[in-house]
This record gives C-alpha cells, structure tokens and sequence, in this order.
C-alpha cells in the first residue's frame, strides 16, 4: 500500500516534535553562554545540539528512504 498521510515524510513524530525543542532549547543557551564568554560551558552544549541535529537528519533520512522504497514499490503494481 501506498504511504498514508499521517506518515508523509513532511510531518513530524511526537519524537521529532520533542527533539526540535530541544535544539531550540540548546541553541538559546548556546548563545547565552556565547554573551557570558563561557566557552566551556558553549563547547558542551554545541555538541549536544550537533547530537540532537544528527538525530533529527538520521531520522528525517529513513523516513525519505521509506517513501521512496514504498514509491519505487508501487510503481511496480
């Protein structure tokens, strides 16, 4: 069957959701600790931000390749 639209690849999980906050979140105090010069402090959290964004690509990758495995499969019907 064809995807259905709950799960075009467009529309985000509760997942997807919850981790685009949190990079809002990170970002915000990353630049917070950029005006306090507290690098440290901005180097943690840069790379807890890069996490969450490789988490969101990867995630965003499968459901791209999904649909397009479910695409090349139903122009084979």
């Amino acid at each position: 069957m064809g995807v259905q639209m709950g799960n075009h690849p467009s529309s985000l999980t509760d997942t997807e959701t919850e981790l685009a906050s949190i990079a809002r979140m990170l970002s915000h105090i990353r630049d917070s600790a950029r005006a306090l010069d507290a690098q440290a402090v901005e180097y943690c959290v840069e790379m807890a931000l890069q996490a969450v964004a490789n988490e969101l690509r990867d995630r965003s990758e499968l459901v791209i390749a999904a649909a397009g495995f479910d695409a090349r499969t139903h122009s084979l019907q």
